[in-house]
């Protein structure tokens, strides 16, 4: 998988949080994937992880830039490690952005399509008092 590759699933992310289509996003996974967010437990299969993802949105997932940084090849698989950029909206809080790291790996099948494998992701900032 190119860089150009991992942009373009980036993108898709970008888009499928503004439009707030939490099926739009775990059709980037394959159906055994793992999505694995902070502070709630692992999402295993692409049905969970679009629930998941629905919890994230309700929650007040609004924006979402990604800038990966690294990205690596090794046979089937395609590591890539990155920064985001989460917008939310907190009827408490109001708007905030909360900045992070993730690690990705995406995997091609036999069958030829390339989608995520594993995810997870983490704030920068610490836990509030």
């Amino acid at each position: 998988m190119t860089v150009a590759e991992v942009n373009v699933v980036a993108q898709a992310f970008h888009d499928a949080v503004a439009n707030q289509d939490a099926a739009a996003l775990a059709q980037l996974y394959h159906e055994d994937a793992r999505f694995m967010p902070p502070n709630m437990p692992p999402a295993e299969g692409r049905p969970a992880i679009q629930q998941a993802m629905q919890q994230l949105l309700d929650m007040g997932a609004r924006s979402l830039e990604i800038e990966p940084l690294d990205v690596r090849e090794c046979g089937d698989m395609t590591i890539e490690y990155g920064r985001y950029a989460l917008g939310l909206e907190v009827p408490t809080a109001g708007a905030v952005t909360d900045v992070g790291k993730y690690l990705v790996v995406h995997e091609t099948r036999d069958d030829g399509t390339t989608k995520i494998l594993f995810d997870c992701f983490n704030s920068n900032s610490p836990l509030p008092a």
